[in-house]
């Protein structure tokens, strides 16, 4: 059994309680954030109880997911839980051993232990994933395209909000979703500022957002952007420099950035595919007269093979800047130059 989607895979958890769970579930998502919502899902679907859980729930991370161990606790019984989960998180590139050996293992199952599989991806003309699909259940959710993420995580935040009790206006949710961009975990942390910001309100408004959420300065961050699409190294050097300086946190800087190319991706792909001015504008209402112009412009000359590698090198630079061992500046001056050549 396969689903795409965690709303489906969590219904089908819901309708496998008590005694009707699978004895192997494949967890395929490109984002953390994704596999571990997913997998926190199967753990509460499994157990009642914090206690149980903990007592009944053995993690193997990548730098540790050693076969022997993992066979060992599969094929041993818990003495403090009905059930057990045996939980093997694992990198995009799973150990061909390691699958090997659990393909072994699939075939003669413990009943009262259950095998999850935690990975980006695996290959699907692997032997493990076809015995797991057959026998299992796959939640496989397709990577989104950056428009498209943008889209759900709009919504993400509206479901959030209202699952704390909380109503958040529609230009807030647009504008904290612009600012902060599409990684859940900054979100979320982002969310969890707002509520305690607004206390016993019950909404959370464009203001609230702009007091307490990270930001930019849009009309800078507009220029910086269409300094790179011209390729005018100078100038976005001189523009970046100056964000920093006046107090733009690195990390909200480049998530802006990344909006910008993600959006000029995107018209680059509309008009790549026979599209013309009203196709753009249907996908981005507020670009019209010369601002569509500007758009269609800047994403013709830039091109769409510029534009995708731009992005590669944005979340490069992102990863860097989150482990803290450069200066933003050397990391935006090395950004600009190679987002200009």
């Amino acid at each position: 059994m396969k689903y795409s989607n965690l709303k489906a895979f969590e219904k089908h958890l819901t309708g496998s309680k008590p005694n009707h769970f699978a004895q192997t579930y494949l967890i395929l998502c490109k984002e953390a954030f994704e596999r571990k919502t997913a997998v926190d899902a199967l753990i509460a679907a499994f157990f009642q109880e914090k206690k149980e859980a903990e007592l009944g729930v053995k993690h193997f991370e990548p730098e540790h997911a050693e076969l022997n161990d993992i066979l060992r606790e599969l094929n041993a019984r818990s003495f403090f839980s009905e059930r057990k989960l045996v939980i093997v998180h694992q990198t995009d590139k799973p150990l061909k051993a390691l699958l090997d050996g659990l393909l072994a293992y699939l075939s003669h199952p413990n009943k009262d232990t259950y095998l999850i599989l935690a990975a980006p991806s695996i290959n699907h003309a692997t032997n493990f994933y076809k015995q797991a699909e057959k026998i299992g259940v796959v939640l496989e959710v397709a990577e989104e395209k950056p428009w498209e993420k943008e889209k759900t995580m709009v919504e993400w935040v509206q479901v959030k909000v209202a699952s704390e009790g909380k109503r958040i206006n529609p230009q807030a949710c647009q504008l904290l979703v612009k600012q902060t961009g599409t990684d859940h975990a900054l979100i979320s942390s982002e969310l969890e500022k707002l509520f305690c910001y607004i206390g016993s309100r019950n909404e959370i408004t464009l203001q609230d957002v702009g007091a307490v959420c990270i930001s930019v300065n849009y009309e800078n961050i507009w220029q910086l952007g269409e300094a790179l699409f011209r390729r005018e190294a100078g100038t976005a050097l001189r523009i970046s420099k100056a964000l920093i300086a006046d107090g733009s946190q690195m990390l909200a800087l480049l998530r802006q950035m990344r909006s910008q190319f993600q959006t000029e991706y995107q018209v680059c792909s509309i008009l790549a595919k026979g599209g013309h001015a009203g196709d753009v504008t249907q996908q981005f209402p507020y670009m019209r007269g010369q601002i569509l112009e500007r758009h269609m412009q800047m994403a013709r000359e830039y091109g769409m093979e510029r534009l995708n590698k731009g992005l590669l090198t944005i979340d490069e630079t992102e990863l860097k800047a989150k482990n803290g061992n450069i200066d933003p500046d050397l990391l935006l001056e090395m950004l600009c130059i190679k987002l200009t050549t």
